[in-house]
């Protein structure tokens, strides 16, 4: 993640700063259960204080130029350093540190589901050709920081209990299942699965979203902007004229699609008309029509005619 192509600057920080703090705080999780050191306690129970709103932020960046993140940066770790406060504090408040710890997690973990909630096309700051997978990638954060709060309070009742032995079986069993899980989610991701289409919304004016839908796709086609393997949502949005949430909203009014879907056809769409029309080999065409990997062309191509490309090119040939 903090190497990806594509992704903002300030994204890319934030991903390789939680990456930091997510393998500081296994460290200290282990030598914790595995040689008893308890010299870094207090170090250990504040980090997740600071992952929970620092993995929020780091795909709130992909969503918000920098100017936009200030705000939120600014109350989320103005909480975070208050409860890191009351944690080192450690006042005599039966439950309380568990608490505080809890409700940093639910909380950021309630903001990222509505940022997930919100669809693939509010990944505007990065190429469109990403947004798919990047909400994939939000989602297990987001299952990874639910199945964590869960784990972790079955880990302060056992501890309440006073059954270490249990708790630290507990931890052992979470970590081994998530390392499973995600494995398994990395590989369906590489196979290049895709997010469904997710129910129309429905602006106030049929009439105003279909006129956005087909502005939008007069620039794409008119100025070639479809060929751009870097176009986001929002640099179209601007040339359209309407804010990216409007935009999105009456492509997915008007054809049932994403932003990127969208632009996937007139991709698809003139790949297919480059088969018919010349010798170019695939490759070039792909290339061409604006896809940036074979696997995503190949994809595309067969999803959108039922066939791949070749098959495609020789139906379309021997019909002629």
């Amino acid at each position: 993640m903090p190497f990806w192509r594509g992704v903002p600057a300030v994204a890319r920080i934030c991903f390789a700063a939680l990456l930091v703090l997510l393998c500081l705080e296994a460290v200290l999780v282990g030598v914790r259960f595995a040689f008893g050191v308890f010299d870094f306690l207090p170090v250990q129970r504040i980090l997740p204080i600071w992952i929970a709103p620092l993995a929020y932020l780091s795909f709130l960046a992909l969503s918000k130029p920098s100017a936009g993140l200030k705000a939120p940066g600014a109350i989320l770790f103005g909480l975070a350093i208050t409860a890191s406060g009351l944690v080192l504090l450690s006042l005599p408040v039966p439950g309380l540190m568990d608490a505080v710890i809890g409700l940093s997690v639910l909380s950021c973990s309630f903001l990222l589901a509505r940022h997930w909630l919100s669809g693939p096309d509010q990944l505007s700051q990065i190429p469109m050709r990403l947004t798919g997978r990047w909400h994939q990638i939000e989602a297990a954060a987001l299952a990874t920081m639910i199945a964590t709060l869960i784990v972790d309070t079955a880990i302060a009742f056992l501890f309440a209990r006073s059954e270490e032995h249990a708790a630290a079986w507990l931890v052992s069993l979470a970590t081994l299942s998530l390392i499973a899980t995600l494995t398994g989610f990395l590989i369906w991701l590489n196979l290049g699965s895709t997010v469904g289409r997710r129910t129309p919304l429905h602006p106030a004016s049929k009439e105003a979203a279909d006129a956005i839908m087909e502005k939008a796709r007069a620039i794409l086609v008119e100025q070639g902007l479809f060929r751009d393997t870097g176009l986001t949502a929002t640099r179209l949005a601007r040339r359209v004229g309407v804010p990216d949430r409007d935009l999105s909203r009456a492509i997915n009014t008007g054809k049932g699609q994403s932003v990127s879907q969208f632009v996937n056809q007139l991709r698809v769409e003139e790949a297919a008309r480059l088969l018919t029309s010349t010798d170019d080999p695939a490759t070039e065409i792909m290339e061409n029509a604006g896809f940036l990997t074979r696997s995503n062309f190949y994809r595309e191509f067969q999803k959108h005619y039922g066939m791949p490309s070749g098959n495609y090119r020789k139906k379309m040939r021997d019909a002629g």
